[in-house]
């Protein structure tokens, strides 16, 4: 009888693939920060400040697992020293408007690049992780798809669209 080695998972694997999630999960709870900071509505205030500290609890439990899987210094600044990640660059502009609408528009952007990572780390293409890290990251992107389905759905819904002035007839 023969038997199919078990695939275990490259640390160096696992460990790009935790660092690349942290750069991205940190990039939105700060986009996150920002977006509630400029935000003009009360209850959007709220939701991107619940989001922001989601992502934070998120990074910390990557971390966690980080440590975990052999890495012994981890780093608590990521990308955000140089700046957001392509992703949330926008937001810039969009908080500089102030206008809830696209504040949202660019909030889902983000989140849209969030998904996509986290889809990807867990794709059957992509190395195999370890049943512990992919409980987590499965964990992650639930959270993830369902904050984006929440933003895209205030954003769809026209509450947040400035009114046009009115024109000189």
């Amino acid at each position: 009888m023969t038997t199919t080695p078990i695939e275990t998972p490259d640390q160096e694997e696992v460990l790009s693939t935790l660092e690349n999630l942290i750069e991205i999960t940190r990039d939105g709870q700060e986009g996150f920060a920002q977006a509630a900071e400029h935000a003009s509505s009360s209850d959007l205030k709220a939701l991107f400040t619940g989001y922001s500290s989601e992502r934070a609890r998120m990074v910390s439990e990557l971390q966690v697992l980080e440590r975990q899987h052999g890495k012994t210094e981890v780093d608590h600044t990521g990308s955000l020293t140089g700046g957001l990640h392509r992703a949330w660059i926008n937001l810039r502009a969009a908080v500089a408007t102030r206008e809830d609408q696209a504040i949202l528009e660019e909030a889902e952007r983000g989140e849209d690049a969030a998904v996509k990572a986290y889809e990807e780390a867990l794709s059957p293409n992509h190395s195999v992780l370890p049943v512990s890290v992919s409980f987590v990251l499965e964990r992650h992107l639930s959270s993830v798809q369902a904050a984006h389905d929440e933003v895209r759905n205030r954003r769809d819904s026209g509450k947040y669209n400035t009114p046009l002035p009115p024109t000189e007839e």
